[in-house]
């Protein structure tokens, strides 16, 4: 019988599977951070290899941004964590993360759960960029140049289920990625945490991307512009209220 008709997931679940054991060998191994890289590189491949196998002809090229995003935020972050059991728990929990973007994530099928699982892997990216400038020192300029990408990438695979072409999607992903890096420089002239700027950052992508996936599903109302601004409003307020300030 057909592995697949037992469990058509079954390379999405090995797939993770590898995630979580590299993972736990870069921990062991926390000497080597090269290795970091060739873990990323070789779930990448891998990863685009399996993704080609279980959409066959309708294998789309951005259906490999995401889980690429996530094998570099999730892994990244990991460096912030203090190094008890909790950071076991972490690495397994964001396997079964993996897997969601596998399945459903990165699927031009399923936009709900793109948007919802965007938002973690677009903070574990910010996080982790900003957060080099924390701890490593590292120049504004490398900041802003790393996550301009990242969140042009973040919301070019997550538009492309709405725009009519590519060029319309490259056009509002690049000022969207081109505004919020604005907002992540200016950011780093306040004495805020990187957390806090990250979770800032991850709220106006969602404001964004809420405001023109409306505008294309002709649901944009003055209702929703006013809801959307309270919520955004209040989540903004409680997050800065309950933040620890550098």
């Amino acid at each position: 019988m057909n592995i697949r008709r037992i469990f058509p997931s079954s390379h999405y679940a090995l797939l993770s599977l590898f995630y979580l054991i590299g993972t736990e060998v870069w921990f062991a191994l926390s000497r080597w951070p090269v290795l970091l890289f060739f873990i990323i590189v070789a779930v990448l491949i891998i990863g685009i290899i399996l993704i080609r196998s279980e959409e066959g002809s309708d294998f789309h090229p951005t259906q490999a941004i995401l889980p690429t995003l996530a094998a570099f935020g999730f892994t990244a972050f990991a460096i912030y964590l203090p190094q008890t059991f909790f950071l076991h728990i972490y690495f397994i929990i964001c396997s079964i993360i993996f897997f969601a973007i596998l399945k459903y994530g990165a699927k031009q099928a399923w936009p709900t759960w793109n948007l919802t699982i965007s938002l973690v892997v677009l903070f574990a990216c910010t996080a982790s960029v900003i957060g080099w400038r924390f701890y490593l020192y590292t120049s504004v300029g490398y900041i802003v140049a790393i996550l301009f990408p990242v969140i042009s990438l973040t919301a070019f695979q997550s538009l492309v289920r709405y725009t009519r072409s590519i060029q319309e999607t490259a056009l509002l992903s690049l000022a969207l990625g081109l505004v919020l890096t604005e907002t992540v420089w200016i950011l780093q002239f306040l004495p805020m945490n990187f957390i806090v700027q990250s979770g800032l950052i991850v709220s106006l992508y969602y404001a964004s991307m809420q405001i023109i996936a409306s505008t294309y599903e002709r649901r944009l109302t003055r209702r929703f512009m006013i809801e959307l601004a309270i919520a955004g409003a209040v989540g903004i307020a409680f997050l800065l209220a309950t933040a620890h300030w550098s």
